[in-house]
């Protein structure tokens, strides 16, 4: 576990859900001076009740900035106590080659929307959950666990040791997400919309899965796919 400097966060889903789940991370707020309604008004309230400093600033035009403490960056070590100490039939979204901080925000959203129990970033391919990521997660990002690896393949290969199925997403492949089985313990791959899943990480895949069987136009936007296929994997788990 290594720490990152202090950070900024803009944009009212962000800090609400610092707010909601760790206040205690917030060292300061600004907020927009020339704005004075509803969502200003619960936010002063809800800063006030958690005894947190707020000033007011007129460089602002519609969005809060929040200063937040030292963050705790969960790495590979992290990862392994956490599977090791019991999680019961965990549910993994793993991010490869996601260079584009926009879809990178918006897969966080959708698993933090869906509850998975781990994100799970390839360091050194995936672009970094930067202030664009976070406006986009809408606050995702802060309410569920994210570990940081450096070596995807290895990270696999305990995953596996695990009992932790591993489904990799490719167009090229021949079974759909419809056929598959996710409520047992399982890992979900997602790659970039151009390239995919590299081609490493996908040899290491248990389960080479689609999404479309329509020959014609089978490319979706990651973060749609992202939805859907965990949409699909919540769906399963709710009728087990």
């Amino acid at each position: 576990m290594s720490k990152k400097e202090n950070v900024s966060r803009v944009g009212f889903h962000s800090i609400e859900s610092i707010l909601e789940n760790n206040p205690h991370k917030i060292k300061k707020v600004t907020l927009p001076a020339k704005r004075n309604d509803q969502r200003i008004s619960s936010l002063i309230i809800a800063l006030e009740k958690n005894n947190i400093n707020y000033d007011l600033s007129s460089k602002l035009k519609q969005e809060p900035e929040a200063i937040i403490s030292n963050e705790n960056e969960l790495n590979f070590k992290d990862l392994k106590n956490f599977i090791s100490s019991g999680v019961d039939n965990p549910l993994i979204l793993i991010l490869d080659n996601i260079i584009d901080p926009r879809n990178l925000g918006a897969c966080i959203r959708s698993a933090a929307v869906i509850g998975v129990d781990a994100l799970i970033i390839n360091k050194h391919h995936c672009a970094p959950i930067n202030a664009i990521a976070h406006k986009v997660s809408a606050g995702g990002a802060e309410v569920i666990k994210i570990f940081y690896v450096t070596n995807l393949v290895n990270c696999l290969k305990f995953l596996k040791e695990s009992d932790i199925g591993i489904y990799g997403l490719s167009e090229h492949a021949k079974e759909n997400h419809l056929e598959c089985n996710f409520t047992n313990p399982s890992a979900i791959i997602m790659g970039a919309e151009e390239s995919g899943i590299r081609e490493k990480t996908l040899e290491s895949c248990d389960f080479k899965i689609n999404l479309s069987n329509n020959k014609l136009f089978k490319s979706f936007n990651v973060s749609v796919a992202t939805g859907i296929i965990l949409s699909e994997a919540n769906r399963q788990r709710q009728i087990k």
